[in-house]
């Protein structure tokens, strides 16, 4: 999941709905995670996962139910064309958002909690791949610059990107990379007030090892370094973009895979509570709706949370989104 843009047609932008009723979390991520649990543990013993039609939000409690909806948002906020857009994003219970530091990006996450300031952000950080992506935990990441995957002969192992070129991928058994990591998380949640990470490329590639013995160590090594960033901020809203379920984070993202959803939403004894999954819809212009609707009510009855974007500079919002935001006011 990068930050690179994608052809898109421009849709119209609603006017925002109030949120001075909404009572999703009490405050910050240690807030978030004890809501969220209370709303997931109190469910009927039989509204299991896959046992109940989950298409509407559930109401959780005497105090606050969760809409089940999130978006990406990495925004730049002084690029004309992906300015303005805070009021979309403040719509949204959860937002992925940068963890860019600079002054404009601080601003920008500052107007979106003054209109809700209910609002979960987890700030993005890079796992696996390099990045040249700002920020304070990116610059720490960046100085594991000895820690690549390596072929016999010397050949640094690399993944196509968005960017346009080869990107050098981390080996995770490195002690090296261990430590950086670790660091860009610590850096990374010091630098503002995120609620927690949203780990992209939280995975081990299958072109990072030629047998199945090294790809092994490399997911025990990754997974052993997600139990120490557990341990080390046991209040953080951890989530992964991956098709593995990692033991320590609270969930995964799906990105696109639609056929897999009941896999990803399957409970997973090892996540940390509350147990979340994201489903992103990559729709191929705002116009989709029917797509939309069919994405969101499959995300929905598996007990994922839904976001739908052509790409992750422009937030869409949805008359469908206003129902389900709607059904969660008091």
């Amino acid at each position: 999941m990068g930050f690179a843009a994608k052809p898109r047609t421009r849709s119209v932008i609603r006017p925002s709905p109030s949120f001075a009723r909404r009572r999703l979390l009490v405050a910050g991520g240690a807030g978030f995670a004890a809501a969220i649990a209370h709303a997931l543990t109190s469910q009927s013993a039989t509204n299991t996962a896959f046992g109940s039609d989950q298409s509407e939000p559930q109401r959780f409690g005497d105090d606050f139910c969760v809409p089940r909806l999130f978006c990406t948002a990495y925004v730049t906020p002084g690029v004309a064309d992906q300015s303005g857009q805070e009021a979309v994003v403040a719509r949204y219970p959860l937002a992925l958002v940068p963890q860019d530091d600079r002054a404009q990006f601080v601003g920008w996450r500052d107007r979106i909690r003054h209109l809700n300031p209910s609002i979960v952000m987890l700030g993005y950080q890079q796992v696996i791949e390099e990045t040249t992506v700002p920020g304070p935990g990116h610059d720490e990441l960046r100085k594991a610059d000895d820690a690549w995957v390596q072929y016999p002969g010397g050949v640094t192992a690399r993944v196509p990107s968005n960017a346009g070129r080869a990107l050098r991928i981390y080996d995770p058994r490195s002690r090296q990379w261990q430590s950086r990591f670790l660091a860009a998380c610590r850096a990374t949640l010091e630098s503002y007030s995120f609620d927690g990470l949203f780990l992209d490329q939280c995975t081990v590639f299958r072109r990072a090892y030629l047998s199945e013995e090294s790809g092994a160590e490399m997911r025990e090594a990754l997974q052993e370094t997600l139990l120490r960033l557990r341990a080390e901020h046991p209040h953080a809203v951890l989530v992964g973009n991956s098709s593995h379920h990692w033991a320590g984070l609270n969930g995964e993202l799906n990105e696109g895979r639609p056929n897999d959803l009941q896999s990803a939403c399957a409970p997973y004894p090892g996540h940390a509570r509350p147990e979340l999954t994201l489903y992103q819809s990559l729709v191929p212009d705002p116009g989709a709706v029917a797509l939309v609707e069919r994405e969101m009510a499959a995300a929905h009855r598996c007990g994922a949370f839904y976001g739908v974007a052509t790409d992750y500079q422009h937030v869409l919002w949805y008359d469908m989104f206003d129902h389900v935001s709607r059904s969660c006011t008091r």
